[in-house]
């Protein structure tokens, strides 16, 4: 097991070094999950912490048009010079800016050499502008997300206590590793207590470290919370709106598990007492 002053002289070597965006792609394995709203709510918690936040729909199972983006061009016309950056981007009322990676009927697709590589440059000088990226993914027809930069960054999968989202759950998670071999990939449950959560996730997790030998990570549960639909109907985030909300507790614990200045400030606390 590695210790303590090892993990923290890591810690320590990713604050000298040159900061990077963190790049977190969120599938969903649950059709009952409103997948934006989690987005949304999570970004607003991110931006809280004082991190800049971009939302990427990269879905084929989400609508744009919860994000507002319907008629917004897409990264993919920036790649075919069919649009600038610039008019690709949108900033919402919330704080945090919003894109798309490609048109809805185009994210099965599989992308040539030249427009993927031409796709994921122009990704990267975007993400490159903010501190985390959040994407709302689906795999392509191949079970591969469909940037290089994604399949390298964290994966997250949402799912819920339903016996059909838990076996999605894994069918993704076997998906993907049958493509880039073993990785880890972090588990967010919705519509349950914490404790409910920890219990499927030890399901989950055992069957993956024993039938794959790969290692899940806990990153939180979002409660069954009617703030939730009371915020969305006031266009506003459920933080904002009911910051002592249950939802609003759970949003902000795994913004910080995502927040990567949040992690360096830790580090350094530990470190000011050795």
């Amino acid at each position: 097991m590695p210790s303590f002053q090892n993990d923290q002289a890591a810690g320590l070597r990713r604050l000298m070094a040159t900061p990077k965006p963190r790049v977190v792609s969120i599938i969903s394995a649950s059709a009952t999950q409103d997948q934006p709203r989690m987005l949304t709510n999570l970004a607003a918690s991110i931006l809280g912490q004082g991190s800049d936040v971009l939302i990427v729909h990269a879905s084929q199972d989400s609508r744009e048009a919860s994000y507002g983006i319907d008629k917004l061009p897409a990264l993919l016309n920036v790649a075919n010079t069919e649009s600038s950056l610039q008019d690709a981007i949108k900033s919402s009322n919330h704080g945090y800016s919003l894109s798309k990676l490609m048109q809805k009927h185009q994210i099965k697709e599989v992308l040539d050499s030249h427009t993927g590589n031409e796709l994921n440059r122009i990704f990267n000088d975007l993400a490159g502008q903010y501190e985390i990226v959040l994407v709302d993914a689906t795999l392509n027809n191949e079970h591969l997300l469909p940037l290089k930069t994604l399949n390298e960054g964290e994966i997250l999968i949402q799912l819920t206590r339903n016996p059909e989202s838990i076996k999605h759950a894994y069918t993704l998670i076997k998906q993907i590793c049958s493509q880039l071999g073993r990785r880890s990939f972090g588990i967010i449950v919705g519509d349950a207590t914490d404790a409910q959560a920890q219990m499927v996730f030890r399901n989950i997790s055992q069957v993956a470290r024993r039938f794959m030998q790969i290692e899940l990570e806990f990153f939180g549960a979002i409660p069954l919370d009617d703030h939730l639909n009371r915020a969305a109907k006031l266009g506003r985030s459920v933080i904002d709106a009911f910051p002592l909300a249950t939802a609003s507790t759970a949003f902000k614990q795994i913004a910080q598990r995502l927040d990567y200045k949040h992690d360096d400030d830790t580090e350094i606390n530990q470190a000011s007492f050795i």
